[in-house]
């Protein structure tokens, strides 16, 4: 390819959608306009000369017919059975040795004759012989040249003459006898001035081809406008929209076509960048409200050594002992929020694979009888449970159950671990018999930072991402967390995961 063929296409690339719609529409349809012309131009001397051989064989059958019929031929006779039409007709008699014609008025010379004098008639004696054919000669005129010759289905020779100033005939001829006579027929009409026509033709075309393309590139501009008039909605609500005001949304009027489907698609996603704002800005309020308060008591009892600490040892041990326990819970606060800021990010992918949930039920009752005070933990097992899934997530979900049971059960109750299992799914669940949950509380416990305890002592502190993450971690293996709870009786967790057999066997499918 050229370079100016490069850059011709680079320019087109770089072209408005619009104006590109103008050009292909308007192009398509000017190709279209000027291959009908040219093809109609090609074909219309065709067309004319079908036409007029149809009427110049018409003629010839009638007077061929009028000859078998009658006996007198004269020039009125002739113009009688031709009255109606306006073609040529000269018929040489060859017993009459006589040419008849239906002239009108003065009669033209002779057109075509044929070269020296035509054979004589001599009538048939006793009818033993057939009158003599009158040979066929070439035809011709002054200044006429023949210009095509062909005979057709009917024994008739046709020829084209075409002068220098490109005026056309189309003649007929043919040899006819009956039992009286033979005949030179020759039919013929001028067919006009063959190059002034083509070029009023051109001329004509032209002005029409001329006036299609405009109306075609115009066309073009008004259904290209039409189609990208939801784009520049879509266009400008875009600009308008900004961090500050996500309220913008388009207008989806109108017929139910892609242009419609791309404005909801649009609006729905404004609606997802709203949402997702809206989270991402109750997150970092909240986040920050909650390194606010650890902060402040580390900072105010780094004052307290400051002033006191240095000399007493009791005041300097206790805020030593509270920089750590704040710290501490500071350093789990921001691990929990790089863990979900990962997750919104999909940044955090389960490494699944065949599990026991047994083994990871069995090691979190391990793991929580180390940090019992004072509780019974119990873990029952109905049947062996295998799932698909991440070891470490699925024992981190668990661990937030029990940790949450461990916080809120009272000294001398019984936290209960249970796993079972049906046709399709395992189940594992974490029974405390602690303060419970207000059914106010129970649609918003895995909000982040939500707490159902508004307090914040020690002996129940937390972060409020530990359920926040439990859901992630759900969701992620496309599990169920369900929830009973009472106030004053406990609360129990339990989630459910499809087994690895079934889990298999609809992947096969």
């Amino acid at each position: 390819m050229s370079r100016k063929n490069k850059e011709w296409l680079k320019g087109i690339q770089h072209m408005a959608i619009a104006k590109r719609i103008t050009l292909l529409y308007g192009g398509i349809f000017s190709l279209s306009l000027l291959f009908i012309s040219g093809f109609m131009m090609l074909n219309i001397s065709g067309l004319q000369q079908s036409e007029m051989r149809r009427e110049l064989q018409e003629t010839m059958t009638q007077v061929q017919e009028f000859l078998q019929t009658n006996t007198e031929l004269s020039d009125e006779s002739l113009r009688e059975l031709l009255e109606d039409k306006y073609v040529e007709v000269s018929i040489y008699s060859s017993e009459a040795n006589e040419t008849y014609n239906n002239f009108v008025g003065e009669m033209p010379p002779f057109l075509f004759r044929p070269e020296g004098e035509p054979p004589s008639r001599q009538k048939p004696q006793n009818g033993a012989d057939k009158p003599p054919v009158i040979g066929e000669n070439e035809l011709y005129r002054e200044g006429y040249q023949i210009n095509g010759r062909r005979e057709n289905k009917s024994g008739n020779v046709e020829y084209i003459l075409e002068n220098s100033t490109d005026q056309q005939f189309m003649l007929l001829t043919n040899h006819f006898e009956t039992d009286t006579d033979a005949y030179r027929i020759q039919v013929f009409k001028m067919m006009g001035n063959n190059a002034y026509m083509m070029r009023n033709f051109l001329v004509k075309m032209l002005i029409v081809d001329i006036l299609g393309i405009c109306c075609a590139f115009l066309s073009g501009k008004y259904i290209s406008d039409r189609i990208l008039r939801p784009v520049e909605a879509i266009r400008s609500a875009a600009e308008r929209i900004s961090i500050e005001d996500l309220s913008q949304r388009i207008s989806t009027e109108g017929p139910e076509d892609e242009m419609k489907e791309l404005t909801i698609t649009f609006n729905s996603m404004i609606d997802r960048l709203d949402g997702a704002f809206q989270r991402q800005s109750q997150f970092i309020s909240d986040a920050s409200h909650e390194l606010r308060t650890p902060i402040a008591v580390i900072q105010g009892y780094a004052n307290l050594i400051n002033r006191w600490g240095k000399s007493d040892p009791e005041v300097l041990q206790e805020s030593i002992d509270s920089i750590l326990t704040e710290t501490d819970h500071m350093s789990a606060l921001i691990r929990q929020l790089l863990f979900l800021a990962k997750g919104d990010q999909n940044k955090l992918h389960a490494q699944k694979a065949r599990v026991s949930l047994n083994e990871i039920a069995a090691e979190l009752v391990r793991e929580m009888d180390l940090l019992q005070e004072g509780r019974s933990i119990t873990f029952t097992a109905e049947d062996e449970v295998e799932i698909f899934a991440e070891y470490d997530l699925i024992k981190q979900l668990l661990w937030i159950h029990g940790e949450n049971a461990l916080k809120y059960s009272p000294n001398g109750s019984e936290i209960a671990v249970r796993v079972w299992k049906d046709a399709s799914f395992g189940y594992v669940s974490v029974e405390d018999h602690g303060a419970g949950i207000a059914e106010e509380d129970l649609r918003k416990i895995f909000d982040r930072f939500y707490r159902a305890d508004k307090s914040r002592n020690k002996e129940v502190s937390g972060t409020g991402l530990g359920l926040a993450i439990a859901r992630w971690i759900i969701d992620c293996h496309d599990g169920e967390v369900l929830v009973e709870s009472k106030v004053g009786e406990g609360t129990i967790f339990t989630d459910k995961f499809r087994l690895f057999s079934a889990e298999k066997k609809a992947k096969s499918k």
